[in-house]
C-alpha cells in the first residue's frame, strides 16, 4: 500500500487500482478492482469480474483503467 502526505495540509483523493487476469478459470474473466481514498480513509471502492473475456494482461488493464476513471468521473 502506497501512502501519500500533503504537507499543504490539503485533504487528497488517491485512486488505486488492480486487475487479476483470468482468476476465474470456469469463465475465463479477470477480476477488476479499485478503491478511492481521502485523507487515507475509503470513500468508493469496487470489486467484480470484468463483464467479457481479456484476451490478454494488457486488454485486462485497460478495462480496469476505464471503469476506474467512470468511476472518477
Amino acid at each position: 500500500m502506497i501512502f501519500e502526505k500533503d504537507t499543504t495540509g490539503k485533504q487528497k483523493c488517491i485512486r488505486y487500482a488492480d486487475y487479476d487476469y483470468v482468476r476465474d478459470l470456469d469463465k475465463c474473466r479477470s477480476t477488476t478492482g479499485y478503491v478511492f481514498t481521502l485523507s487515507q480513509a475509503p470513500v468508493s471502492w469496487h470489486s467484480i469480474l470484468q463483464p467479457t473475456i481479456a484476451l490478454s494482461i494488457t486488454e485486462a488493464e485497460y478495462m480496469t483503467m476505464t471503469e476506474t476513471m467512470k468511476e472518477a468521473i
